[in-house]
């Protein structure tokens, strides 16, 4: 990811969440794969797909979640508490049971954001994506 489309990024996850402390930093080993911090803290990873035949460009950001089997922290209180944001829901996906849709309350309507999937028994993965419009 090149510096300006970085800062792009950053700011629409800062407008999103309301967080001005998320950080997106260049990985070191690869160019289409970066950092994501929040209050310097390492939290996860952003990384840049290009489709060649639309002319596109999306980002996918990718933060895993670990909670012990004896915590009382939820998934939804764990993401309010990491990216600083009350307004964060999940639900439920009907049938489906290894997954919950991410949402953002803003003026009384919930926006969709993402998807948290179950990786195994302790570990899942919020997954949001980015679209060129979004930005």
């Amino acid at each position: 990811m090149q510096n300006d489309e970085i800062l792009i990024v950053q700011n629409y996850l800062r407008q999103t969440f309301s967080n001005d402390e998320i950080q997106i930093r260049k990985s070191d080993s690869e160019t289409g794969f970066c950092n994501i911090f929040i209050k310097n803290i390492s939290v996860g990873h952003i990384f840049r797909d290009e489709d060649p035949e639309d002319d596109e460009t999306s980002y996918s950001l990718n933060i895993p979640i670990s909670l012990s089997t004896d915590s009382d922290i939820t998934h939804n209180q764990y993401l309010i508490n990491l990216l600083g944001n009350k307004n964060i829901i999940l639900s439920g996906r009907g049938s489906i049971d290894d997954s919950q849709e991410v949402y953002l309350t803003k003026d009384d309507e919930n926006e969709y954001i993402g998807i948290i999937y179950k990786d195994d028994s302790a570990s899942f993965t919020f997954t949001m994506s980015i679209l060129d419009f979004d930005l």
